[in-house]
């Protein structure tokens, strides 16, 4: 009987920590923030070259996440969907691995006008967007304004009705 009171205790601390942690997360950015990220070619990419009267979709990640590689082949799968939709494809990876990574497991994004490969060189992104892990998604609209936030690569199907709803109303 001691023993289960035991684990009874210990189960409802650690709910209660986590409880805990979960309300300290911070809120993902409810408008699109000021950024520096970097293109490819170096240059700098500020939230003033975002495109215009679009809406616009980033997704954070790392050319590791087992996660991610889930998130960006339903990207993939379902890029006709997205073709209007301004794309921004976020990390702290080198240009090689993310060049790889999308041909891996992404390739009809390679290449499109609508695709931004943007490198975060100095950690910006994850005090600016406030993300809580890899992979995160971020759609906002063309007022630069939080429509949906995730980071669960199975709940996708969410945006894609979310880009649906707003493109088509």
């Amino acid at each position: 009987m001691k023993q289960f009171t035991k684990i009874l205790i210990c189960a409802m601390a650690f709910l209660l920590f986590n409880d805990a942690l979960n309300a300290q997360l911070p809120a993902p950015a409810k408008s699109v923030p000021e950024f520096q990220l970097y293109q490819f070619n170096g240059h700098p990419f500020v939230r003033e070259q975002l495109a215009k009267n679009k809406l616009l979709f980033f997704i954070f990640f790392d050319i590791t996440c087992d996660h991610c590689q889930h998130a960006f082949q339903e990207i993939n799968a379902n890029y006709a969907a997205m073709k209007n939709v301004a794309m921004y494809l976020v990390s702290l990876d080198s240009e090689a691995g993310m060049a790889n990574f999308i041909t891996r497991f992404a390739p009809n994004l390679a290449g499109k006008q609508n695709i931004t490969l943007l490198r975060d060189v100095k950690n910006q992104f994850i005090q600016q967007f406030t993300p809580r892990k890899y992979p995160s998604m971020f759609l906002y609209n063309a007022k630069r304004q939080l429509l949906l936030y995730d980071d669960e690569p199975e709940h996708f199907e969410q945006f894609l009705q979310a880009i649906q709803s707003a493109t088509h109303p």
